[in-house]
């Protein structure tokens, strides 16, 4: 199945081989006989593909809708099927309304901050959590449902609790599925996800070379352990969710303090003991904010969802939605991967034996519809010497056309329905004299693909086309003038 072939990195995404820790073996299920589940934060996959093309040309199709993440995420997606080709999956999202965070942040009025400047600790109002966060880009929130849709027909389900976060959500399917001895790795690029790092879950970050975060690796970027990272994070705090941590303590600081002190309450209860003045003040003064921004940064894992893996077994996708939803965003090299798409059922195609086959053809034309016409063009080798002009484009960019190296047809096949076909053999015989006719009948409306390389080639025949009313590589063309290919 396509999903299962090596696909091509997306736009600035790179194609490394998976990476862990040196001091410690991955999660990756070898050795167990429990399968790996992959549980993937959505938000984050799908910030991380609209960021991925922010600095580069916008993608949208024909009618203007935004593709661009669409695209990135759909390659993401693939690619990690490619690279870990995972026993159970599921993607999880946020679900739009509060959650219990925000129902503890608005018993909050007022929070303290530390002035660089002035080297003092200051009291604001607080907005609320994640109060400071931007809206979603109004191109990106257009993308959202069809992502989901990609998920959709990749049959991944999706996962959402309302009143929580996917972090929660994922958190809680983490740790059941670990309960139960099966490896587990969190697909996310968001460091609270290091919080839920043991030695049965790792959190694995496809931007960064395939990333494996194991406990070791964990300390390593973080400076502490797993089991310490919240502590860390509660004092410095986070400027995106709007938690304000402790005032006048960064990361330098958050990390020498756990380290030294062992965890937060420690820290807290011997805080008299910190000799840097701003840490010590910042400590004693702001114990109760420090204590809540925890409670705001602390994975919730006990959501009330079931873990339920018979839905997440990872199985091939839905051909036909996949080739509809990329045919509707025109991901011309996804729908070749997942074929053409076109159910003919019972065809009908034959040779014309005589003239009254090629009346009978035309007779069964329906007024208004075309006559579909199809060569069976065979390219000629351009002389030696000659340059090659007529290629597909030329150095301008513009539409050319390789009539001069066309030879001319054997055959020409005619069509006026679906899966219904006759091919005509151009040597002179009746059958091709009653064809000929039809063709120089200007009432006689007519479709053929590439019109004025068919003009060029039937000349040598002496037929004349007339009457065509469409032109499919015209319409390409005009609508993609920058494809090198229609």
């Amino acid at each position: 199945m396509p999903p299962r072939k090596k696909s091509p990195p997306a736009a600035t995404e790179t194609a490394p081989k998976p990476q862990a820790s040196k001091s410690a073996a991955k999660p990756d299920g070898r050795g167990s006989s429990h399968p790996r589940v992959f549980l993937i934060d959505a938000m984050s996959f799908i910030f991380r593909a609209y960021h991925a093309m922010a600095r580069q040309r916008p993608m949208s199709t024909s009618t203007g809708i935004p593709t661009g993440a669409s695209y990135v995420f759909i390659n993401m997606l693939r690619k990690l099927v490619d690279d870990f080709h995972p026993e159970y999956i599921a993607a999880v999202f946020d679900v739009a309304g509060p959650t219990f965070r925000d129902r503890q942040a608005k018993e909050i009025a007022s929070f303290g901050k530390f002035d660089m400047k002035t080297q003092t600790f200051t009291d604001q109002a607080y907005a609320g959590y994640k109060a400071q966060r931007a809206e979603m880009p109004p191109d990106l929130a257009q993308q959202i449902p069809y992502i989901r849709r990609a998920l959709e027909a990749f049959r991944i389900p999706i996962l959402e609790v309302s009143g929580f976060e996917a972090d929660d959500v994922i958190g809680t399917l983490a740790r059941k599925a670990a309960e139960r001895s099966h490896p587990v790795y969190v697909v996310s690029s968001d460091k609270d996800m290091l919080q839920l790092v043991n030695d049965k879950i790792c959190v694995l970050n496809p931007p960064k070379d395939n990333l494996i975060c194991d406990p070791p690796k964990v300390e390593e970027i973080l400076g502490v352990p797993p089991s310490r990272v919240i502590d860390v994070m509660a004092l410095r705090g986070d400027s995106i969710d709007n938690v304000p941590g402790a005032p006048g303590i960064g990361d330098k600081g958050s990390v020498e303090l756990i380290k030294r002190f062992g965890s937060l309450e420690q820290l807290l209860e011997h805080a008299s003991e910190v000799e840097q003045k701003r840490y010590r003040e910042s400590l004693l003064q702001y114990k109760d904010q420090i204590l809540w921004s925890k409670e705001l940064v602390t994975i919730d894992c006990n959501v009330p969802i079931e873990l339920e893996l018979e839905p997440m077994k990872a199985v091939d996708p839905d051909v036909a939605a996949a080739r509809t939803l990329f045919t509707e965003l025109e991901f011309t090299s996804l729908i070749k991967e997942f074929g053409t798409g076109i159910e003919l059922g019972e065809a009908d195609y034959r040779e014309a034996l005589s003239a009254d086959d090629v009346k009978a053809a035309l007779g069964a034309r329906e007024k208004n519809v075309p006559l579909a016409i199809a060569f069976g063009f065979s390219l000629a080798a351009p002389e030696q010497g000659e340059e090659e002009e007529d290629s597909d484009e030329n150095q301008s960019g513009e539409l050319s056309f390789a009539a001069a190296t066309e030879a001319p047809p054997e055959q020409v096949a005619i069509s006026t329905a679906p899966a219904k076909a006759l091919t005509v053999n151009l040597d002179g015989n009746e059958a091709c004299e009653t064809l000929k006719k039809a063709f120089g009948d200007a009432s006689v409306p007519k479709a053929v693909h590439d019109y004025k390389a068919a003009i060029h080639a039937l000349r040598e025949r002496k037929i004349e086309l007339t009457g065509v009313r469409h032109e499919p590589m015209l319409y390409s063309y005009l609508l993609n003038p920058t494809y090198s290919s229609h």
